[in-house]
């Protein structure tokens, strides 16, 4: 039974080490990669003075706001019961200028899921993927990258593509640093 309980505690000590879960008035600066798949975690504590249904019609007037607009760019749904949004959209990404001087773009999609837990507000960002409109012009790129196969520190490793890899990691930390100030801001945190 010790045995056990020690290979269990030893796997969440596991998880917890290459998950990454910024809190409020943090960036983020890595990766994070949970059972192969990069998960980008951002959790801030509910808006005081307000009950949790009150903090999450402010997260449910956020998303409205930010994925309800344009269906032809993002597509949202919320679930009352769980107090919760999921939604898909895509943007596009201006990447540094590269060893020519280039600046390239890329298409990022992603899926944010937005839900209260306990006394949190917690933004998920998952499903990564780029869309790379030079892949036919003598480029060795696929034109559907997934964010495991190209930003992570495993896939920085390769050294092939490294430049175009290092500045899509820069620019997809950039938004995503960006879009967790917007939802900081939102319940009033600076």
């Amino acid at each position: 039974m010790k045995k056990i309980l020690l290979y269990i505690t030893c796997s969440l000590l596991s998880i917890t080490c290459f998950s990454q879960v910024v809190k409020q008035g943090e960036q983020f600066t890595k990766v994070p990669v949970l059972e192969e798949k990069v998960i980008f975690m951002k959790e801030i504590p509910l808006k005081s003075g307000l009950s949790a249904e009150d903090n999450y019609k402010l997260l449910k007037e956020w998303a409205g706001i930010n994925y309800g607009k344009d269906p032809f760019i993002s597509s949202i749904r919320y679930n009352l019961d769980n107090k919760e949004f999921i939604a898909k959209s895509r943007i596009e990404l201006l990447l540094p200028a590269n060893s020519k001087g280039e600046r390239e773009k890329m298409i990022m999609r992603y899926r944010v899921n937005g839900f209260i837990f306990q006394d949190k507000c917690v933004l998920e960002i998952i499903d990564i993927s780029y869309l790379y409109e030079n892949s036919g012009k003598g480029n060795l790129l696929s034109r559907v990258i997934r964010a495991e196969d190209f930003i992570t520190d495993k896939a920085l490793e390769d050294n092939n593509h490294l430049e175009i890899k290092t500045n899509t990691r820069k620019s997809t930390l950039y938004f995503l640093n960006e879009l967790g100030a917007n939802f900081e801001n939102k319940f009033g945190y600076k």
